[in-house]
Parts: structure tokens; C-alpha cells; sequence
């Protein structure tokens, strides 16, 4: 074990180091900006990533599936427009967009990876290393179906259930050496691919007993990203190794699928709830950690 994880440092820093050379991403469209009056809702979440590492990431023969949970840290943000416009489903729609988020959690059931350290970022200059983008979305309310009447606009979001989708950039940081510093090979980021996460049942604002699902991937470049015309596509989302001045190394460190089983998820519980399940979660991660630490470095 402490050779594997030794040999993934080594690799990550060397990487990492020799691809400083390597191209940037092209600029982000303007798609799905908030303008207007705004309001911010804040909440709590619990997420499951399951992530195929790369050969070229982790030196092995062979990719490597890892599941991840865990649960947000305070201070996740989401901005919302006040006035609604009618949007792609001719109903009343607003333009949203997640200005922080901050997921900690651990892999499980993954022998040989058990309780390693993660954190996601999201959120426009919120990222682990400089660079990282925007997240844009939308909600829109549900159209009715025929024969019952159209559902009314009146420039305002108030009909519930409602339908909402954001395409997320963000920064992956797999702490391998459980050292809590960002090091160099550490940080892996979606560069060129948004996550295309989706709700058909939104509650409110600011949600509960909420699920959102991965559908698939908005590229970079399309006109509509954030937005729900956006082309979306179910090949493997590929995340990169991230240069320490913010840029992409080029080399694809992991990838998300978009099967049913491996989808990702992210649920937003009744408050009260949350506080439990975060705290068992954070209690069974220091656990795991601690286990970790013990078998690597015998402390």
C-alpha cells in the first residue's frame, strides 16, 4: 500500500511539473448569466461520485473505479434571478448559478483506497487552483399537458414542483498523501465538459428533500450552457490533471459515467436531517482517515 501511494505522488508531481507548457481551454460562452435582481438561497447537501481513474493518473495497468461520499461544509450559495421570462419550455424560467459549493467526504468501498481524503469546489474563482469557472443553471416551471390550460406566465417563479438543471465545473482534490495541502498532480477539474445535473421535482426555494441526478455533459463552447436547450451528451465526462497555476495539463486523470449505476447524485435533505447525517459522515471519514494514516506512515 505505501508503495502504490508513494508511486501515485511521484507521478502526480512529475506530470504535473513537465506539462506546464500545455494548452489552455477555450473561453467560456456567454450562456445562462443572472442579471437583475437576485436573491441567494444557501443549503445543505450529501453527494456520490464514482470516478474512473486513469492509468495515466494512477500508473496501473489498468483503470481503477473509486466511489466517494460525503456531505457539504458550510457556505454553499446559489444566486437566482427575482423576475422570471418565459424560457425554453414557453413557461416562466429564471437564470441561477451556483456560486459556492464546498463537498468533503472520503472514498469507500474501494479496497486499497478506503478512507483517502476528498473535496469537491465549485463556484467562479472558488477552485482549489486559480481558474476555475462559473457554474450556470436554470428553473423553470413545469408546462402543463393537453387538454389542462397552459400553465399562466406572470413573470414570476411560484408554481412548484418546478424543473432545474445546472452544469457544473469543478475541482476534484484527492488529498493522497493525507498531508491537507493541495499538491502538485492533487487537484482534477472538468475542464472542457460541464456536469449536466438535473431535478424534474424541485420542492422551493431554497430546496429540500431534494435529488439531483447526472445526466450526461454540456461542452465548454455551447451557446445554451446552463440552459435547458443545451445539447447534452452521455459519453464519459473527463476530468484533468490541473497545473498549479490554474491550467489543464492535458492529461485525463479520471472519468465520470453515466450509467445508471455510476451516475452521480446529489441530495438536499430537510435541515434537521442533514445535521445528523453530516456529522456521522465528517465522524466516519476522521475514522477512516485516521485508519489510513496509521497503515501508511505507522501514525
Amino acid at each position: 500500500m505505501r508503495t502504490i501511494f508513494r508511486r501515485f505522488l511521484y507521478r502526480f508531481s512529475v506530470v504535473a511539473i513537465a506539462s506546464l507548457a500545455c494548452g489552455t481551454s477555450a473561453p467560456l460562452v456567454s450562456a445562462g448569466v443572472v442579471t437583475g435582481p437576485t436573491a441567494t438561497d444557501t443549503f445543505s447537501s450529501t453527494f456520490r461520485e464514482f470516478f474512473f481513474l486513469q492509468p495515466a493518473y494512477t500508473g496501473l495497468g489498468n483503470e481503477v473505479l473509486v466511489e466517494t461520499t460525503g456531505a457539504s461544509l458550510p457556505g454553499t450559495a446559489v444566486l437566482r434571478e427575482l423576475n422570471a421570462f418565459s424560457g425554453f419550455y414557453g413557461t416562466d424560467t429564471i437564470d441561477t448559478e451556483f456560486q459556492s459549493m464546498h463537498l468533503a467526504g472520503s472514498v469507500v468501498n474501494t479496497p486499497g483506497f478506503n478512507g483517502t481524503p476528498v473535496q469537491f469546489q465549485v463556484g467562479q474563482g472558488n477552485g482549489f487552483l486559480p481558474g476555475l469557472t462559473y457554474s450556470p443553471g436554470q428553473v423553470a416551471e413545469k408546462p402543463t399537458v393537453f387538454p389542462n390550460p397552459p400553465t399562466p406566465i406572470n413573470g414570476q417563479l411560484d408554481l412548484f414542483p418546478a424543473k432545474s438543471v445546472f452544469d457544473l465545473f469543478i475541482d476534484v482534490w484527492v488529498d493522497l498523501n493525507t498531508d491537507n495541502i493541495v499538491d502538485n498532480g492533487e487537484v482534477l477539474r472538468n475542464f472542457d465538459q460541464s456536469l449536466r445535473m438535473n431535478n424534474d421535482n424541485l420542492t422551493g426555494f431554497p430546496p429540500k428533500n431534494d435529488r439531483y441526478i447526472g445526466l450526461g455533459w454540456v461542452s465548454r463552447l455551447d451557446p445554451l450552457l446552463g440552459e435547458f436547450g443545451a445539447t447534452v451528451f452521455t459519453s464519459r465526462l473527463d476530468f484533468y490533471i490541473v497545473n498549479l497555476d490554474g491550467t489543464n495539463s492535458g492529461i485525463v486523470a479520471a472519468q465520470i459515467d453515466f450509467d445508471p449505476d455510476y451516475a452521480p447524485v446529489h441530495e438536499i435533505p430537510e435541515p434537521s436531517s442533514m445535521a445528523v447525517f453530516g456529522g456521522l459522515t465528517l465522524l466516519a471519514g476522521r475514522r477512516r482517515l485516521q485508519g489510513l494514516r496509521k497503515r501508511l506512515f505507522g501514525r
